[in-house]
């Protein structure tokens, strides 16, 4: 003490602690303190005079410290202070985070110190230091740890929702405190294997809540991934994030902690929850099977319109059914999963900000429609084109999902078991759904004179009338048989009327409007011309057609 004391310059008479507690809290407080925060800790550590500090003054003051020798006297303290102190101390520390969380304040700012999962993250740490240093007084490790973890695992379900970065160190720390006090508990051979089991389930309880609290700053794009793998043709050679190594997944160091508290991925898919789906999704070359996804997809659509562990469910849902497409014969996807992926996928694929997010869920839209039974594929089709809570974009590309649907129809043999039950290469297909897309959106768009070209251009028509005529142009060319029956004179004759007559007329109209003026645009040009394109190769398509008499 004496060392400290010279090295701090004090008085001899001087309380040493008390001079410590002026100390410290003036390096917190004050800009131009005497000592550094980083000077003091270095000094006591070398004085080895822990025993001066006194943490129930000092911890409440230095959990929310962001200086540097803040860890380092906390650190100090949970190693060798009064075990009972600490614990107190970090018990009003929760207490005051617990007030902030009910006043409903923006906590991130209070006292300019950190935020309230790094703060989490100190108190963490400190119980793993202290919990096995506590007297036992006849208690058991299970009955100290229980109300102290809970208060934790209470407090980080609170602030885990607003996490980033922190939310990741915050699932190491808790990983590797939960190693530590097992390694404790598990050590003393006065615990039997009913009280080592009481204290897992305390463990594993603290571990769960805060992966399913921090899961939004996880970020590991397991998605990304797994799209890559399931479809690489679709993904952009070198696109950031889509290698990720393994030491970047936190979870990994949880699933550390679950391996050695006994918990397996067979105990997760017994209980279908947020976070054994999360866990899971993070378990190397894993993949849930059909009857397990369907058992999770509760857990899966609660997760989507909350709008957590996208990413994680994003992934179960490439990895289980993208390879199925690949399989042949293809299976159908059970009904109670194609329905609910119907009404769920379109929504995501059509509103999420991410644009790496919404091709991924487009693409297994695709896949699971692929894996449909062909009439209900034409029913869910029909959904989707007409349905008016989905976003434009979404109905639009909708009609590429019906080009999808009748070339793997027509690349079927004729007259094949496969082909005779698709029922997009029959006349049923162009009955349900030729009216939806071989026709102006509304059916009357261009029975007026007043559409201007501006307005025309600022709906999501001329996208979708692009994607209603190239459709168009490749079932003339590819349905040579007439399958589908769009060669019938009597269909040619309809869509003629009720699609390109309509659209050359008024594309005829337009471009003379706009003459050499350039008052419209580049855009509406570019628009225009690309229309006008489609309209040219369907018209020579016809005039090949009734030139070979077919």
């Amino acid at each position: 003490m004496e060392t400290l004391k010279q090295d701090l310059k004090l008085a001899d008479g001087q309380d040493l602690s008390v001079a410590l507690i002026s100390l410290i809290t003036s390096a917190v407080r004050e800009d131009h303190a005497a000592y550094t925060l980083q000077q003091l800790s270095q000094s006591i550590s070398h004085a080895r005079c822990a025993a001066a500090l006194e943490p129930l003054t000092l911890l409440p003051l230095l959990i929310s410290c962001p200086y540097d020798g803040a860890d380092k006297l906390i650190h100090i303290m949970g190693q060798e202070s009064s075990a009972k102190e600490v614990v107190m101390a970090v018990q009003e520390v929760a207490e005051h985070l617990e007030y902030l969380s009910q006043a409903d304040e923006q906590v991130e700012g209070v006292d300019h110190g950190l935020s309230p999962l790094k703060q989490i993250d100190r108190l963490v740490r400190l119980y793993a230091q202290c919990v096995p240093r506590l007297p036992r007084r006849n208690k058991l490790p299970s009955q100290v740890m229980k109300p102290l973890l809970s208060e934790l695992a209470s407090l980080i379900t609170q602030f885990g929702g607003s996490a980033d970065d922190d939310g990741r160190a915050l699932v190491a720390s808790v990983s590797e405190s939960v190693l530590s006090i097992d390694k404790w508990v598990s050590s003393d051979s006065a615990y039997d294997v009913d009280e080592r089991s009481r204290c897992g389930h305390i463990l594993a309880h603290l571990l769960y809540s805060t992966v399913e609290a921090c899961v939004n700053s996880i970020q590991t794009n397991l998605a990304r991934v797994a799209f890559a793998n399931q479809f690489p043709r679709l993904v952009v050679p070198n696109s950031a994030g889509v290698n990720v190594a393994t030491g970047d997944d936190v979870v990994s160091k949880a699933w550390s902690a679950l391996d050695a508290l006994g918990v397996t991925p067979s105990n997760l898919e017994s209980r279908p929850s947020r976070v054994a789906l999360v866990l899971l999704a993070h378990l190397p070359s894993y993949t849930l099977s059909l009857p397990l996804l369907t058992s999770f997809f509760p857990v899966i659509l609660t997760s989507v319109q909350a709008n957590v562990a996208l990413d994680e469910v994003l992934y179960h849902l490439i990895s289980s059914i993208g390879p199925l497409r690949l399989q042949y014969p293809r299976p159908d996807l059970p009904s109670d999963l194609i329905v609910p992926l119907a009404q769920l996928l379109p929504q995501l694929a059509g509103v999420h900000p991410d644009p790496s997010t919404r091709h991924q869920t487009f693409r297994l839209l695709s896949t699971v429609l692929s894996l449909t039974p062909s009439p209900m594929r034409l029913h869910l089709l029909h959904e989707l084109l007409t349905d008016s809570d989905l976003s434009p974009q979404m109905r639009v590309a909708a009609v590429g999902l019906v080009k999808e649907a009748v070339l793997e129809a027509l690349a079927t043999a004729p007259g094949s078991a496969e082909s005779d039950r698709n029922v997009f290469v029959s006349p049923m297909f162009l009955r349900a759904l030729g009216p939806l897309i071989l026709r102006p959106h509304p059916p009357d768009l261009f029975a007026s004179d007043d559409l201007s070209l501006d307005e025309f251009l600022e709906t999501p028509e001329p996208l979708r009338l692009v994607e209603c005529l190239a459709f168009l142009y490749v079932l003339l060319q590819r349905d040579t048989q007439n399958r589908t029956g769009i060669r019938d004179p009597d269909t040619l004759k309809r869509v003629n009327a009720n699609l390109l007559l309509q659209l050359r007329g008024r594309l005829a109209s337009w471009n003379e409007e706009m003459g050499g003026s350039a008052i419209h645009g580049d855009h509406a040009v570019m628009q225009l011309g690309i229309l006008d394109m489609w309209l040219d190769r369907i018209t020579s398509a016809l005039e090949s057609i009734s030139n070979s008499g077919v």
